[in-house]
């Protein structure tokens, strides 16, 4: 089958960002059975196949940062149709599409000296132009199959009408995973197994954002395109940043004008230590969990990812934060919640709040990109005289690092990984934290009454939003879940 013509799937049905569902759930809790099922399939292979980032990471991390032009400004077919004969690829736990949003198809090709493919890129943007707000999340796909930004910041993207762009980025992307779903629909799509073709197609997809008239968004202009990812991803966005790409033009203007590698694994994902990113021009927020600490310098005895932070850089080391959590809005929870795993007696799965500090690292970004504004400093994790055992507060939490209510008004003590001696990726309970909750006794003599757990939960959200480390939406929803419907008097300029 041809890759030509028009796809545009419009959507039918209402959903707000983080409103109900017409079943009543809010839309990042929403799961099938089939979901469930995609979710370990997802994380078996996470833990397979997380080592292809670090083959790239060896070949880029390290390398030169000099400038560049984009090796070649790929050319693009479509939107791609669809029809029941020939579904397209759909990531596993991807959202529903959203009310006043359209995915569409890309085939995107290259041929140059330096390189030759052709691949596919798909976008989930507003259906009317005027509406897109000119924020454009790139990411890879995931080896898993997963979109790791699209599925843990959707409700984000659609309140602020932000678009995201998936590239099938690298030859075993294609094969693994698109070829499979649908091999006539791709049996044109050739991707080389290099080193650097994951570079080239990335910085190839921005250049082409970049571009006076964008095919991928006709009628729309592109303020700030965004590379970034989740967990192998992540990966995959810092080697881009260490290699030339990262200072890759078209025209006069960067192929990317920011960054955001999340929670990358870089202690789980063999190889050699994972070096700082380094300074490119243009701004980053790097986002690392507790989790990333522990399992860094439990892998390479010292933690080789941190780094000052500068005019353009900022990392977010986050005090308690698992790789995968069991928050209930969280889509990959369910994955936390199906294991048995030999943790102390009475403990469960971290119910740590994770999409809360991906919508503020993100939304820190983005108005750092757009108007300039610089986005607050974090202290790191505390460590102890050995350079890699968090300090701990009486309740048994981090200290230091980006705050949360979850460790400053506590009901658990949270440990965000399991470093059992079946391996860090052998292991899937290494990727999900787990608390103990505080004894009634404990939390009288904290707050005395629930009233006052909850006058400390208000005090505390409304430091963090002051502080930019908490969305107002999302602490007014935290607020109303600690047990008050009270109203805060919180508000922000539009990004």
């Amino acid at each position: 089958m041809s890759l030509s013509g028009v796809h545009r799937h419009e959507a039918t049905s209402r959903t707000r960002a983080t409103g109900p569902e017409p079943n009543g759930q809010p839309l990042r809790a929403r799961h099938t059975r089939a979901r469930f099922v995609g979710i370990v399939v997802c994380i078996a292979l996470v833990l397979t196949d997380i080592a292809l980032a670090a083959t790239a990471a060896r070949a880029a991390l390290g390398g030169q940062t000099e400038s560049k032009s984009a090796a070649c400004v790929p050319t693009a077919e479509g939107p791609v149709p669809l029809d029941p004969s020939s579904p397209g690829f759909v990531a596993v736990l991807q959202a529903d599409l959203p009310s006043g949003f359209v995915d569409e198809e890309f085939v995107i090709s290259c041929s140059s000296p330096d390189i030759t493919y052709k691949t596919a890129v798909f976008l989930r943007r507003p259906a009317t132009a005027t509406r897109a707000s000119g924020v454009v999340a790139v990411e890879a796909l995931h080896s898993s199959g997963i979109w790791g930004m699209q599925t843990l910041l959707q409700p984000y993207f659609v309140a602020h009408n932000d678009s995201h762009v998936g590239v099938a980025a690298s030859h075993d992307v294609v094969e693994g995973l698109l070829k499979k779903a649908n091999p006539t629909r791709y049996a044109s799509l050739d991707v080389p197994a290099a080193p650097e073709a994951t570079n080239e197609i990335l910085a190839g997809v921005g250049a082409l954002l970049h571009q006076r008239r964008d095919p991928l968004f006709p009628g729309a202009r592109v303020k700030s395109a965004i590379l970034g990812g989740w967990s192998q991803t992540a990966v995959v966005t810092r080697t881009f940043i260490s290699s030339p790409h990262a200072n890759a033009t078209v025209g006069s203007r960067r192929v990317f004008d920011g960054f955001f590698p999340g929670q990358a694994a870089v202690g789980s994902s063999g190889g050699s230590q994972v070096l700082p990113i380094p300074d490119v021009g243009v701004p980053v927020v790097e986002l690392q969990g507790e989790r990333e600490l522990l399992v860094t310098a439990s892998v390479y005895g010292s933690l080789g990812y941190r780094r000052p932070d500068s005019k353009t850089y900022r990392l977010y080391e986050v005090a308690a934060m698992s790789h995968i959590n069991n928050e209930s809005d969280n889509p990959v929870s369910a994955f936390a919640g199906s294991l048995t795993c030999d943790w102390p007696a009475g403990a469960t799965p971290s119910t740590f709040r994770q999409t809360d500090i991906w919508d503020m690292a993100f939304d820190n970004l983005a108005r750092w990109i757009s108007t300039g504004v610089v986005p607050p400093r974090a202290a790191r994790i505390e460590l102890e005289p050995d350079g890699k055992t968090p300090k701990r507060d009486a309740n048994g939490n981090a200290l230091g690092g980006v705050r949360s209510v979850s460790v400053d008004v506590p009901t658990a003590s949270i440990t965000p990984t399991s470093l059992a001696p079946g391996g860090i990726v052998k292991n899937p309970c290494a990727y999900v934290g787990y608390q103990r909750d505080l004894s009634p006794e404990q939390f009288q003599q904290l707050y005395r009454t629930h009233a006052g757990y909850v006058e400390h939960v208000t005090n505390d959200t409304k430091r963090l939003v002051r502080q930019r480390f908490l969305l107002p939406a999302n602490a007014r929803e935290l607020v109303t879940r600690r047990g008050t419907i009270q109203r805060l008097a919180m508000t922000r300029p539009p990004r």
